[in-house]
């Protein structure tokens, strides 16, 4: 169903930017409901300005903070903007200079700001052009990126009125909590059935997938007696099918279809983590590196970038020109975060623990790729396996 995948996809769909689609989610509405209210257990917003898909995932993971923040700060400021549009009335215009005060006097006592700082205005800045792109405020006179480089820059701003449809609604009082697993156990209380049905539906439906664990047991049973009607409920709603393993469950859409990010993607790293995970698993199966009893596969974070190296050794001159330019410990980082982002791995203390994933998506590029003397022929696409 195109319209439950635009609210997946997207933070929320406005009828001052899209009002085709607005109307459109509002007469699917009925649709779709169950899905959210039983199934996935999350609240739908919709009234006359915007229609809002509240995604609480089961579990926090990396990849689930907004993608352009680069600071802890640049949330503190972002929860002061909300402070600040929440006490204007709707269409009220505003100055930069207002806003900031008022977000000096906001975080004082929590995390004090300092605009003679340039981080700190870039800060500000990374948050100003989120509030933008998601419709919280409008631009009517001035450039916010220039507050990066001179703190005495004004900008006049009018606010929309949907800072207060932005935050999570609870239900109930948070002020007592004190950590992430604080605002986690809000979605699982009642019902124990119930609370695994929802956890399996959030899990398939915003991350990559389920890997079977002791801690996880009892959802992947879950899903193994109850295949056929998960598949059922998931395909109707996102078009795909449901792929059970000995270790893992995973939901793929179907060819053709957009939802969210997608792997592979079209960056260069999603290319080369193929390339990395078809090396990495010709060498488990030679037992270079043994695997456990569960699958995963233990390497410490020297034998991975070691393989990263020889990866790039045997394939770098088919990466982009960006990528080939980056030092080694660059792309061992980069490539790291991205792979544990798509549940590929995870970074322990010293260690990376390879998922079972490594050995299914992988990749290679075309016999033909590579002429005689080791030069590339082409650019073209990497042939999945």
């Amino acid at each position: 169903m195109y319209e439950f995948r635009a609210l997946l996809d997207r933070f929320w769909v406005t009828r001052a930017e899209d009002r085709e689609l607005y109307f459109s989610l509002k007469r699917a509405l009925p649709d779709f409901r169950r899905l959210v209210n039983e199934l996935l257990g999350w609240n739908l917003v919709v009234n006359e300005a915007v229609v809002k898909l509240e995604k609480v995932p089961p579990r926090t993971m990396p990849w689930m903070g907004i993608q352009s923040f680069q600071e802890p700060l640049d949330y503190c400021l972002l929860c002061a903007v909300l402070l600040f549009l929440a006490d204007l009335d709707d269409g009220a215009p505003f100055l930069l200079s207002s806003l900031t005060q008022a977000v000096e006097t906001f975080l004082s006592e929590v995390q004090p700001v300092d605009w003679t700082r340039f981080p700190h205005r870039k800060s500000l800045v990374r948050v100003l052009q989120y509030a933008q792109e998601t419709g919280l405020v409008l631009v009517y006179d001035g450039n916010s990126t220039l507050f990066g480089n001179d703190q005495n820059q004004e900008v006049l701003y009018e606010n929309t009125g949907l800072s207060r449809h932005f935050p999570v609604h609870f239900g109930r009082d948070i002020m007592e909590c004190r950590s992430i697993e604080d605002f986690e156990a809000f979605s699982w209380e009642g019902d124990e059935t119930e609370q695994r049905r929802r956890r399996i539906y959030r899990q398939l439906a915003l991350a990559p997938g389920l890997y079977c664990s002791d801690q996880t047991q009892s959802d992947y049973d879950y899903i193994k007696n109850q295949r056929g009607y998960v598949n059922k409920n998931l395909d109707q709603f996102l078009n795909g099918e449901l792929h059970l393993y000995k270790n893992g469950v995973f939901f793929l859409l179907s060819a053709g279809e957009n939802c969210g990010m997608l792997y592979p993607g079209t960056r260069a790293l999603s290319d080369v983590a193929r390339l990395l995970c078809a090396q990495l698993r010709e060498q488990i199966v030679q037992g270079v590196y043994p695997r456990r009893v569960d699958d995963t596969v233990l390497l410490s974070r020297r034998e991975f970038c070691h393989e990263i190296e020889r990866c790039r050794a045997r394939c770098g001159n088919g990466w982009g020109s960006q990528l080939r330019a980056c030092s080694l410990e660059h792309i061992c980082q980069e490539l790291t975060a991205y792979m544990a982002g798509w549940m590929f791995l995870e970074e322990l203390d010293g260690d990376i623990l390879l998922y079972p994933a490594v050995g299914k998506l992988v990749g290679s590029y075309p016999a033909s790729y590579q002429n005689e003397s080791g030069e590339v022929e082409d650019d073209g696409p990497l042939e999945d396996e």
